[in-house]
């Protein structure tokens, strides 16, 4: 072979690697061009976005819930608010920032024993959540372990402290069942809410008016932004968006009504509804047994609201929206209002009460009056005040079932109230087609003489008959009860809303009927079963009623006792005030009802309620 041949080929290889070597070197920077292209025109956004994430701390500053206050709020006055905040710290922390699970076990060690919490409670806390949202680590952080953090962020690497209000319920237990409480937003209402603008870190209204009105009473969050170096230390701060309280909250309640009754219901179970008839306005609401919000609130909760829920004796239910109970004799009202409409008496219709009442039948049976009282001969008038139950049995044969409740049911006494606060439950009237499908029996006239006294199978909410006796004392027109009076925006310099009457319905009832019924409860005042009123500087009318329970208690404290009335007597509806008083296990209505009655109005005497 030749020297030009051999050295052709040799060239010839030279040219093919070099080819070869030039392609992938080519392919490379092509690559890079094409990766450099991705990375600023493509993706651009996204990795500005991270590398500001990076420097750059966007630390939530969660906005103020609105203030409540009671009914006699005036602006640039100090105020009694029933429900505050104060400032304070939350941990927060957004789990993606950890790079390795050892870094984020070497945080949350250093972050465990700074708070004397666990480890493992730390790691609860973020398990199961998006770990690109922010979720908080603790609340109400004292101002010392910021200033520790913020000193040593070498150790506490993406653990973010933010400013966060701590909701404040000022007179504890006295308005848990009104004002209610917040909670931690649950996974099923944060997949709900979030639309609306809720984040999963979010306190959100769990019952009573915080959870009625949470929409108004929560605000609109800002945000700090904070400059941080590589080590997570602390540059620069500013606020990038100042957050937005809530509006403000003024309720009809009377701070003074509402402790008179809740004094006056210590050691009692039940209900006091305190109601302007001529408004729907409620002035005092307080249910027994309760609890204090204060203790509810926090983010580790779960022991207390389950140690109260367990609690057999239900504090969290709100009896007098949330319950419901014979009403025993004062439903005698309905059954006498029903009779003197249809005219099947009128006030001077006399029975006589030899202290029972004997159904004939197959069977005879005797129905008695309460604790065998023979009254002799009444007309309607002291039936009702004196409570006869034979008498009551006499008229409700009369008149019959479906006429009862007929007018029962005009009444809404079946019906929720549509009081603004969540979880009321409807009473309950029967029928001879529920009884028949419920129990599959047909009625009988004993059903009939135990409803015509509240007995029987009859169950109502204490505010379903202080509506009842608000139509009474408004000549048939009943409306809506409410709790809340004006909405105002976060500084109290303007009203956003006024919260008016509403009517409800309007019975057709005649002033000759309404008469007759509302002497026979003042006469009860005066002389009958709530006899203790009279004592009161104005005229009250009441009616008792001592309902009998299943219950397996002791025969003594087996019964509930109930009273409704309203003062003062004769008075224009819009000067009168409705009070009903139901204690579980009460004895008789004259005994433990009437006694909390009693303070209630004089309590509403002396702040000039009746002037």
């Amino acid at each position: 072979m030749s020297y030009s041949s051999l050295k052709a080929k040799m060239m010839e290889a030279f040219r093919l690697r070099m080819f070869v070597y030039g392609s992938i070197i080519g392919l490379a920077f092509l690559i890079l061009l094409l990766q450099l292209f991705n990375l600023q025109v493509i993706q651009g956004k996204d990795y500005v976005t991270r590398a500001r994430i990076n420097m750059e701390n966007n630390i939530p500053i969660l906005a103020s819930r609105g203030e409540i206050y009671d009914r006699n709020f005036k602006q640039n006055n100090p105020n009694l608010t029933i429900v505050s905040n104060r400032p304070s710290f939350n941990l927060t922390t957004i789990p993606s920032k950890f790079t390795t699970k050892e870094e984020r076990r070497k945080v949350f060690h250093n972050l465990a024993l700074l708070l004397r919490l666990s480890e493992d409670s730390l790691i609860n806390d973020i398990s199961g959540k998006n770990p690109w949202e922010r979720i908080i680590l603790a609340e109400d952080v004292d101002f010392d372990i910021i200033v520790k953090i913020a000193s040593h962020s070498e150790h506490f690497k993406n653990i973010d402290w933010e400013d966060a209000p701590v909701r404040v319920y000022n007179y504890g237990s006295m308005f848990s069942h009104l004002a209610g409480y917040i909670g931690s937003i649950s996974t099923q209402q944060y997949s709900k809410l979030r639309e609306q603008g809720y984040k999963n870190y979010h306190k959100i209204g769990k019952s009573g008016i915080e959870s009625q009105y949470d929409s108004i009473l929560r605000g609109k969050d800002g945000y700090i932004r904070r400059i941080v170096d590589v080590r997570n230390r602390v540059e620069e701060e500013e606020v990038g968006l100042v957050p937005s309280a809530g509006n403000n909250l003024i309720l009809t309640v009377d701070y003074a009504v509402q402790k008179a009754a809740y004094d006056a219901m210590e050691g009692n179970m039940g209900g006091v509804v305190v109601l302007k008839p001529s408004t729907g306005e409620i002035l005092a609401m307080v249910s027994k047994p309760d609890f204090d919000p204060n203790l509810v609130i926090s983010k580790n909760n779960s022991s207390i609201i389950r140690e109260l829920g367990d609690n057999k004796d239900k504090p969290f239910v709100n009896r007098s929206i949330q319950s419901k109970y014979p009403p025993a004799s004062t439903f005698k009202l309905v059954t006498a209002i029903t009779a003197l409409e249809t005219e099947k008496a009128a006030g001077e219709t006399t029975y006589y009460c030899p202290g029972k009442y004997t159904l004939k039948g197959y069977k005879d049976k005797d129905f008695y009056c309460y604790e065998g009282h023979a009254h002799g001969t009444l007309n309607l008038y002291n039936a009702i005040a004196f409570s006869c139950s034979v008498y009551f049995y006499n008229l409700g044969y009369r008149v019959g079932p479906t006429n009862i409740l007929r007018y029962a049911d005009y009444f809404g006494l079946n019906e929720k109230t549509g009081v603004d606060l969540p979880s009321e439950v409807p009473g309950f009237l029967p029928s001879r087609t529920w009884k028949q499908k419920a129990l599959g029996e047909p009625w009988y006239d004993g059903d009939t003489i135990n409803m015509s006294i509240g007995q029987g199978f009859l169950a109502l909410t204490p505010i379903g008959m202080a509506n009842f006796v608000a139509a009474i004392v408004n000549n048939g027109i009943v409306y809506r009860p409410h709790i809340i009076k004006e909405i105002r925006n976060p500084d109290n310099s303007s009203v956003i809303k006024t919260v008016d009457r509403e009517k409800m319905r309007e019975i057709p009832l005649s002033p000759t009927s309404l008469d007759i019924v509302k002497t026979g409860m003042r006469m009860g005042a005066m002389a009958g079963t709530s006899v203790r009123l009279n004592s009161l500087k104005f005229q009250v009318a009441g009616k008792t009623g001592t309902a009998q329970t299943r219950s397996v208690r002791s025969e003594k404290y087996s019964q509930h006792a109930w009273f409704v009335g309203y003062g003062p007597f004769n008075a224009e509806p819009e000067k009168a005030v409705v009070v009903v008083v139901l204690v579980e296990y009460g004895i008789a209505g004259a005994v433990r009802a009437v006694p909390v009655a009693e303070r209630v109005f004089a309590k509403l005497y002396d702040l000039g309620y009746f002037q």
